[in-house]
């Protein structure tokens, strides 16, 4: 079921879902609104329209479903399978070579997808980067000729009713702390961890680092510290401080607010336009969107990949693979994987998340960039979709798009399997967000839902050095792309280079 449905019921703003990778076929239902009391004036809304994509083909993969496998009706010299940044990545790599792109969404980009309201990009999944330390990423950037923005300012917080800009730059001497609205013993508590931080070298101690979880460093340290970064890591890597990995935790607290960081008006979504567009019409037309694979498997030195296109199964004949699709899932989809490797694909883990994107009539916020809520509830943070466009302020009556992050624990996955369940936590993000910033709510006309099940590949202890080696083992002809491939934390740079890598080694096939 995959067109649109139109549903009237009596709220106070219209909701807008894009169910992805969770549900295979929701159903209408009502949208229940918040109590008169935080509604205001606006009672009616217009039409609301529920939207889904399917992901039947995924969950029959997942549940050992047989599916058919027809011949091949098609040859290539190498397949992609997924096009997010990774899949574009090797279509670039190879746009001078006889390849298909296969991905099941009918767009591409997958977590770095971007979409608009009124004429106002914003972000259904990743939203910012950084090239500093990685001079393979500004190699992308030039080789792509990128037309990101340098993002002003450091994040903004709120701790006990207290909003502070420009809240954590990763030092110790930081002046924001001083603002924090609780005793210095608490102010004491943030700065003792950045000095106890300051000094470890972690590409000396990489292995001991990532082994062990980032919790540690909070031990005996203020409660409001750890709620910062357990939220901070829910949101930028799927994982709370006790299931992240202290390599990451530390370069994140220490050293990410140090370097410049860059967006487009609209999050990272707009990158992947970006590489879409740059690639030539030969090797655009060699991709594939609304095809769905289920079956990868090894035929003598070819590799035969099925998929649905529509309802009809195809096979495609190639001479080679690149896998650009999260691990979670590739271990189903290859055949006769090794042992060892499948496991350690089966060892990942991923969380579930929520990303609403609230629509206003009019600029609401215009604190900094990324603003995060501690000890919320039931989201983490928010990023104003124009900040990198409008951060002096700009026309105050225009549109905004207000982008909330709310990862979910995986045992909270279940609670989003049903439309009601992801409605009624967008409702209770919504009111608590009201609840903070009661101005907002005469103004916001649309809440748009995305609802993703396994997107965010969580950093867990051992995942940079012991998981991820193990899973991309080349397995030739097939080799393994995507953001959970190689490095520290789900991102388009990666994602883009662990591409490129498989592609060049699928390359030497043909």
């Amino acid at each position: 079921m995959n067109a649109a449905m139109d549903v009237t019921r009596r709220s106070f703003i219209r909701w807008v879902i894009s169910a992805g990778a969770v549900m295979a076929c929701p159903a209408p239902m009502a949208f229940a609104a918040l109590s008169d009391k935080k509604r205001g004036s606006e009672g009616k809304i217009p039409p609301g329209r529920l939207q889904s994509e399917t992901n039947t083909v995924c969950h029959d993969v997942r549940d050992g479903l047989n599916l058919p496998l027809p011949a091949p009706s098609m040859k290539k010299d190498v397949v992609i399978v997924g096009g997010g940044p990774s899949g574009l990545g090797a279509a670039d790599e190879l746009k001078n070579e006889d390849f298909l792109l296969i991905e099941k969404e009918e767009h591409l980009g997958g977590n770095a997808y971007a979409e608009s309201w009124k004429g106002v990009p914003y972000s259904t999944g990743a939203a910012w980067d950084d090239t500093a330390g990685e001079p393979s990423f500004k190699a992308l950037v030039k080789r792509w000729n990128l037309n990101w923005k340098e993002i002003p300012g450091n994040d903004a917080a709120h701790f006990g009713g207290v909003w502070i800009r420009n809240f954590w730059n990763g030092y110790a001497d930081n002046p924001a702390i001083d603002k924090l609205p609780y005793s210095n013993s608490v102010k004491k508590s943030f700065r003792d961890f950045l000095k106890g931080i300051e000094g470890i070298d972690i590409d000396k101690n990489l292995n001991a680092l990532d082994l062990k979880p980032f919790s540690d460093y909070f031990k005996g340290r203020a409660p409001e510290l750890k709620a910062y970064w357990d939220g901070f890591g829910k949101s930028n890597w799927g994982a709370p401080t006790e299931m992240s990995s202290s390599y990451l935790g530390i370069q994140a607290a220490r050293d990410w607010f140090r370097v410049p960081r860059y967006t487009w008006a609209g999050g990272i979504g707009i990158g992947s336009k970006e590489v879409y567009e740059q690639l030539p019409e030969k090797a655009k037309k060699s991709i594939l969107t609304g095809a769905a694979a289920y079956s990868v498997r090894k035929k003598g030195k070819k590799v035969l990949v099925s998929f649905f296109h529509g309802k009809k199964p195809v096979t495609v004949e190639a001479k080679s693979v690149v896998m650009c699709v999260p691990k979670f899932i590739t271990r189903f989809l290859v055949q006769d994987l090794p042992e060892e490797q499948a496991r350690a694909m089966g060892a990942m883990r991923y969380a579930p998340y929520l990303v609403y994107n609230l629509c206003f009539s009019r600029v609401v916020t215009n604190r900094g960039f990324d603003n995060w809520v501690p000890g919320a509830k039931n989201f983490t943070d928010f990023i104003p979709a124009d900040w990198v466009t409008y951060a002096d302020g700009g026309n105050l009556k225009r549109p905004q798009v207000v982008t909330v992050y709310a990862p979910l624990n995986q045992d909270q996955r279940e609670s989003i399997l049903t439309d009601a369940g992801a409605l009624e936590r967008a409702k209770a993000a919504v009111e608590e967000l009201v609840a903070l910033s009661p101005e907002w709510l005469p103004h916001l006309e649309e809440v748009r839902i995305y609802r993703r099940g396994h997107p965010m590949p969580m950093s867990i202890p051992g995942y940079f050095t012991k998981l991820q080696p193990t899973a991309r083992r080349d397995f030739p002809p097939i080799y393994f792309g995507c953001s959970d491939a190689k490095g520290e934390v789900s991102d388009f740079f990666f994602a883009s280079l662990n591409g490129i890598a498989a592609a060049k080694k699928a390359a030497k096939h043909i």
